[in-house]
């Protein structure tokens, strides 16, 4: 890359408690490029992204901005800077406007009978206006941001961001809710802003995404630097390969032909037998979700009921749910065993109380057979990293002998290794007889993982497909109308 950087990381290096989370990386963003930083969880993105925003500071090495060495005392610091980071977690206030949104803490004001100072609305919206208009976001600047949708959410942040004269924007995966069409919408906002001069760092773990929009890539792998190139230069299977340091499909892909079992758990739309992977393929709002809960007795059956009339009915007959949002699944406070033996403690007990030896022998084997990293079961869940947590829902329900489990995105923001490792647990559940539904927005990965298929559009199913039939991509994306 010609031309000096608009910021630069030199060798920094971070450790938090016994853990290295930065060893010496060095890292460059250039006026009108994205660059892209991936690597698995826990490969140190988040800390160098959080040391670029201002909220931690490097034990080594140093942060440069125009070729000057700086010192951020805190996020403000860095936003005066022009860097600005776009978290996943979108800090939006939803009772506020758009264009009180986009101008927070930029507020125009004015002197009312020349002494009293005032919010100047007039010239509020007229700002906000002009910015989200860059951003082609067709929304009034008077709309309450939660009317909005998590894309329009997006674009508000952004549009906030130029306000404030940003020249890095840091994305921390931000197509990861989006639906296809929204996702096409922000490449084009990113190219609009590219051709502005700001400097783009995208984060993350689509690497179809990376392959197409990032003008360069590094690569981080447990803590440390593994590997850099421009857009030519690395292929989908080289980031795979740098990323976890082994040669590695994609996405996992089932071979051979099962032959289903008898039926384990129906309603009106789906039969979920042994030994059968079923597909929930939709986009975002299209009622996926809302067909595991009612398979799981959390929902009232307003079509297909199972007969369950909570979850806790459906869990003593042996259905076991993993939620989309793992802090819905798991207690982040309590520790790795404890989160695995909790809806399990009856079967634990003795005469006298919990068996203990039973239960570490219980975890033990379990951590092994999923391969929970670390293999600390005194560790708190929320130390381990999305992939790892995951798994430990996944052992929560073998040690419980589920025969059904109802698994909602259950590679969403995890990295190419874990999620390779999700479906193959998901592929060994099934044939050792289980039945699984697992509902996802990402069509391939439905694909390649299912046995059958049922598109939902609109809480409606809109077609099924079996390997039999017509299984193919295309006639899935027309099911879904895209």
């Amino acid at each position: 890359m010609t031309g000096s950087p608009l910021a630069a990381a030199i060798d920094i290096s971070k450790r938090f408690f016994a853990t290295q989370a930065l060893d010496a990386v060095s890292f460059e963003i250039h006026a009108g490029e994205v660059h892209a930083l991936i690597g698995e969880n826990g490969a140190g993105k988040s800390t160098l992204m959080k040391i670029l925003g201002g909220v931690h500071r490097p034990d080594s090495g140093e942060i440069r901005v125009d070729g000057v060495p700086v010192r951020y005392s805190s996020p403000a610091a860095a936003l005066e800077a022009g860097i600005v980071v776009i978290p996943q977690e979108m800090r939006v206030v939803p009772a506020q406007s758009v264009a009180e949104n986009v101008m927070l803490g930029q507020v125009p004001v004015r002197r009312r009978f020349g002494l009293l100072p005032e919010t100047d609305r007039s010239e509020l919206r007229a700002r906000a206006a002009d910015l989200v208009g860059r951003l082609n976001l067709d929304v009034s600047v008077d709309t309450p941001v939660g009317r909005l949708g998590y894309a329009e959410r997006q674009l508000v942040m952004i549009a906030r961001a130029l306000g404030r004269n940003a020249r890095i924007l840091v994305l921390d995966e931000p197509t990861a809710a989006l639906e296809a069409r929204e996702v096409e919408r922000l490449f084009d906002v990113i190219e609009s802003l590219k051709r502005d001069g700001v400097g783009l760092v995208y984060v993350s773990h689509r690497l179809d995404e990376v392959e197409r929009i990032a003008d360069r890539v590094t690569v981080l792998r447990d803590g440390r630097k593994v590997g850099e190139g421009g857009r030519e230069e690395l292929s989908q299977q080289d980031m795979i390969v740098l990323m976890t340091g082994r040669d590695l499909e994609q996405s996992y892909h089932r071979g051979g032909t099962r032959i289903p079992g008898d039926i384990l758990l129906r309603n009106d739309d789906i039969a979920v037998r042994e030994g059968e992977v079923t597909g929930l393929a939709g986009l975002l709002g299209s009622g996926t979700t809302e067909m595991l809960l009612r398979l799981y007795g959390g929902l009232p059956g307003r079509r297909g009921a199972t007969g369950y009339s909570s979850p806790a009915q459906a869990i003593g007959d042996g259905i076991g749910l993993v939620p989309g949002e793992r802090g819905l699944g798991l207690i982040m406070a309590m520790t790795v065993r404890e989160n695995i033996i909790l809806p399990n403690l009856d079967r634990l007990k003795t005469s006298v109380g919990l068996d203990r030896k039973a239960i570490d022998k219980l975890v033990t084997d379990l951590m092994e057979s999923v391969d929970i990293r670390p293999r600390d079961p005194d560790k708190t869940v929320r130390e381990l990293s999305g992939g790892n947590q995951q798994k430990v829902i996944f052992a929560r329900w073998l040690a419980g002998h589920a025969r059904v489990l109802l698994l909602d995105e259950p590679t969403h923001g995890i990295d190419v290794g874990a999620k390779a490792q999700v479906h193959k647990l998901m592929d060994a559940f099934a044939g050792d007889g289980g039945g699984i539904v697992f509902a996802s927005s990402e069509m391939e990965e439905v694909m390649s993982v299912s046995d059958s298929v049922v598109a939902m559009r609109d809480g409606e199913v809109v077609a099924r497909m079996t390997r039999d039939g017509d299984y193919t991509e295309r006639a899935l994306r027309d099911a879904l109308g895209g």
